[in-house]
């Protein structure tokens, strides 16, 4: 939800996360919805979140050599080269794909079969 109030959303066919071992790799395929497809971010491959392991700024496991994106902004997530999808980050919250820079608040749900 933007500060104005306004909700978009964002849909995957295909979402999953590894377990500890794996460093809780993503799987995310299948975007459907009005927020734009900020996971993938194609126009920004270095953005894309698919297949990336959790970063938090205390375990560094993003693909950005020397920069340590969860580190720089405080917040974990799926990062390649930092993301289009910071929608935990307590100072710019963002889903870039539709320009949505003023996250408020956000929900993350899992359907299970």
């Amino acid at each position: 939800m933007r500060t104005d109030g306004q909700w978009y959303w964002a849909e995957y066919s295909t979402f999953s996360i590894s377990d500890e071992v794996g460093k809780y790799q993503l799987t995310v395929d299948g975007y459907s919805g009005d927020a734009g497809d900020a996971m993938a971010a194609s126009a920004q491959g270095l953005w894309n979140s698919n297949g990336k392991e959790f970063s938090t700024p205390d375990s560094d496991n993003d693909d950005a050599a020397g920069y340590w994106c969860a580190a720089d902004h405080n917040v974990g997530w799926w990062y390649r080269w930092c993301s289009a999808a910071a929608i935990n980050n307590d100072d710019l919250g963002l889903w870039s794909t539709v320009a949505v820079v003023d996250v408020q608040s956000s929900r993350m749900m899992i359907k299970v079969d």
